[in-house]
């Protein structure tokens, strides 16, 4: 029986030793450049109002955040961000002050995240705000500081990625989008998703110039020229600004020598609403997340009664640590890594790449029992991982580039950009049952749903049906769960339909199309940006064959 008294709760844990003295220094060093560059020490609070978090001030979502409550029944959360704490403060003590305000601060942050992520739900971050100062110069000193601190850190293979919010709000704008197809295709822009921001703006009816300039966004990345295509044929103001505040920065960061650090990304959205301008992470090959996040916020402090642009960033110092130690044992060899899900699948998939003139003959050899192939010419390694696997190899950098089933994808709700329909293993996630379940589907009724796609399940019934159903999560032959009484309906793969029909069961609705897709692991989309663009652009011109 587990020992609750020794162990700690999920996702938090002790820090002692030679490692806890390790992050004490690291720490040290960096607090140490935040006050060369004039930034003053704040400590705000571990818990705030909700208030202060609350959706629209635009932070976390409330269903990450821990919530309780005080004696006078007031609802508070642990800090899951640092800004708008900092901000609440700067607007009480400081911003009466004429000049800019410019803050630091170290301390835990918390996050009711998603089990089993291998992510801690309790971290340190060190960061700086700068309140009162809305130039460029203000951004490219924000920049500046991120390289110094990473430099610092002891990392020297990272690139700073710069977008800005006021591109995608202008062009958004000019083609009139609505809130919630606004906030739809900024997810698929994000995510890199151009088929599903295809099908949101097939839906929203727009077309012509306007479509094809959101559109762009998600392949708008890569260096200064980047900058110059993003500026052809663009008439909204708003959109031209955001660019053209991009190309003062980058002027001012080659001034100072830091040009080589940095790339952009127009397609860079933050989930966090209070950006206004100038976005920007920092990432390293050793590690599969940012390592630092920033940028401008000029409304927030508004909220707090004080309007004063303002620009931040924040260090997490656990994933510094972390991509420390994994510099050293990560080979910095010039070689893309691609999971392929085992099966079919990668047996489809190693045809596509072969009609692109992408081979691997070890592949070719059924009783070899290797686990990496390599193509050596391409500077390509493969391995075989089961399907719900591949995304998460893909998230945590150890694979480059995944193939796996929009099924899995979904249901597994990793971090990572879905780039590509390779229109191969197409089929349908439907619910199914015998044909009189399907007046328990039309009246809502409260029923049971077998299915080893409990995520997908839950989402369907809940957020599309609003339908209260139990989901019973199985592992094997789904469609025996109705036949003997377990469920009234099943939620599963649909390919031909055979094994339904011969077992007296039929679909009766159609959750989603489902295909295998090509996805790309965050950093690596920025650091091998033309090499995966060129896989990518190849995969297409297989497609449309």
């Amino acid at each position: 029986m587990e020992n609750k008294l020794l162990h700690t709760p999920e996702g938090v844990r002790d820090s002692y030793g030679e490692e806890h003295e390790r992050k004490l220094e690291l720490e040290l060093r960096l607090h140490k450049i935040l006050k060369d560059f004039g930034y003053r020490d704040i400590e705000t609070p571990s818990f705030e109002y909700f208030d202060v978090f609350a959706n629209e001030i635009g932070t976390t979502p409330s269903n990450e955040l821990y919530k309780f409550f005080d004696q006078d029944n007031n609802t508070l959360v642990l800090r899951s961000d640092f800004t708008p704490g900092v901000a609440r403060a700067a607007a009480k003590y400081f911003l009466d002050e004429m000049e800019a305000v410019k803050l630091s601060y170290v301390g835990n942050v918390f996050s009711n995240s998603t089990r089993y992520r291998g992510k801690l739900k309790e971290v340190k971050e060190i960061g700086a705000e700068c309140m009162g100062d809305g130039s460029a110069l203000a951004d490219a000193e924000m920049i500046r500081l991120s390289v110094e601190l990473l430099n610092a850190a002891g990392l020297s293979d990272f690139q700073i990625c710069i977008g800005n919010a006021g591109y995608f709000q202008g062009l958004s704008k000019e083609a009139g989008l609505d809130e919630k197809t606004e906030n739809s295709l900024k997810d698929a822009i994000a995510n890199k998703t151009s088929f599903a921001a295809e099908d949101i703006l097939d839906e929203a009816g727009i077309k012509g110039p306007a479509r094809e300039r959101l559109l762009s966004c998600i392949n708008c990345y890569g260096g200064e020229e980047v900058l110059k295509e993003a500026l052809n044929g663009i008439q909204n103001e708003t959109a031209r600004k955001a660019v053209s505040r991009l190309q003062e920065v980058y002027g001012e960061c080659r001034k100072t020598g830091i040009d080589r650090y940095i790339s952009f990304d127009l397609g860079m959205l933050s989930k966090y609403n209070y950006y206004t301008g100038i976005i920007f992470r920092a990432f390293t090959s050793s590690f599969g997340e940012p390592v630092i996040k920033g940028g401008r916020y000029d409304s927030l402090l508004a909220k707090f009664g004080k309007d004063r642009p303002a620009i931040g960033l924040t260090l997490c110092l656990d994933d510094v640590f972390s991509a420390l130690a994994l510099a050293g044992r990560k080979e910095g060899d010039g070689y893309l890594t691609i999971a392929l899900t085992k099966g079919r699948l990668a047996d489809k998939t190693m045809a596509r790449f072969e009609e692109m003139g992408i081979a691997c003959l070890a592949m070719q050899e059924k009783e070899s029992r290797k686990l990496i192939f390599v193509n050596e010419e391409k500077k390509l390694r493969f391995f075989l991982a089961k399907g719900p696997d591949v995304p998460t190899y893909v998230e945590y950098g150890a694979a480059d580039i995944g193939i796996v089933g929009k099924d899995t994808i979904l249901e597994e709700n990793r971090k990572i950009y879905e780039v590509l329909d390779l229109g191969i293993g197409k089929c349908r996630m439907c619910i199914c049952g015998p044909k009189e379940a399907a007046e328990l589907l039309k009246h809502h009724e409260m029923i049971r749903v077998a299915t080893k796609y409990p995520r997908i399940t839950k989402d369907y019934f809940q957020n599309h049906k609003h339908q209260t159903v139990d989901i019973i999560k199985l592992n094997g032959s789904i469609e025996l769960a109705p036949i003997v009484g377990l469920s009234e309906v099943i939620c599963d793969i649909v390919e031909t339909g055979a094994t339904l029909r011969e077992n007296g069961l039929e679909v009766l609705e159609e959750v989603c199309p489902l295909s295998a897709r090509m996805v790309v692991n965050r950093v690596s989309m920025r650091l091998f940006a033309e090499r995966i663009r060129e896989i990518t652009e190849g995969l297409k011109e297989v497609i449309k064959k």
